[in-house]
């Protein structure tokens, strides 16, 4: 059986090596892969990084995948006692996906291309994402793929202190949205484009309102992906 790691990516920071949300969830995200493989040694562990083109610094060729994969090298860089363990250590960016639905949709064409059979799936999110998850990654990996969804409360901007209720009606909106573009590739298409537009709004705001930005966004997107 194949152990699969999935990390899930949130924007693109400045400086992702110094960035305070990503340090905290990335450290964490690696002392539990670290934990995993130690106790179950697969012979390759595939870690996939996850995130397309959300920079919102130009020119706007920076994606999460590749911008999270630089940290992960850069600590193990400087841990050379970790070399032992993390030589086998295989690392991917997946770097089309523009939201959780893609993520798991593209990792999933990934595995299939790799033809893995059967894996055990590892999804490392944010906190408030986690049911979410659970329920798209429940419909989208078919029964030869187990997964377990493992949240990180990592986030300290003012995002993770929105209302608790403004959360649930966002990732209320976002679920059914996720499971209507599930219905046909015109849903699916239709899906991507409320992503792409949403970082072209982010991007024209700018990234000193980036957080008064992102809740807007949702304010004004909420009744809409009700469908």
């Amino acid at each position: 059986m194949n152990d699969v790691f999935l990390i899930f990516g949130y924007g693109i920071p400045k400086n992702i090596l110094k960035d305070e949300n990503y340090n905290f969830y990335l450290k964490m995200v690696f002392n539990k892969i670290y934990d995993f493989v130690t106790k179950d040694k697969p012979t390759k562990p595939l870690i996939i990084c996850c995130g397309g083109e959300t920079d919102m610094i130009k020119p706007y060729k920076r994606d999460e995948a590749e911008e999270m994969i630089k940290f992960f090298t850069e600590l193990i860089k400087q841990r050379p006692f970790l070399n032992p363990i993390t030589k086998n250590w295989l690392f991917i960016p997946e770097n089309k996906s523009l939201s959780t639905l893609e993520n798991l949709i593209n990792n999933k064409k990934n595995i299939e291309k790799r033809k893995i059979k059967k894996a055990n799936f590892f999804i490392f999110c944010e906190l408030t994402r986690e049911k979410r998850i659970k329920v798209i990654a429940k419909k989208i990996l078919n029964k030869n793929y187990n997964f377990l969804v493992v949240p990180i409360d990592f986030d300290v901007s003012a995002n993770r202190y929105l209302s608790q209720e403004f959360l649930a009606k966002k990732e209320k909106a976002e679920l059914e949205h996720s499971l209507w573009a599930l219905q046909s590739p015109e849903n699916l298409k239709k899906h991507h484009e409320v992503f792409v537009e949403k970082i072209e709004y982010l991007r024209k705001a700018g990234p000193k309102v980036h957080v008064e930005a992102v809740k807007k966004w949702w304010e004004q997107k909420l009744n809409e992906l009700k469908n």
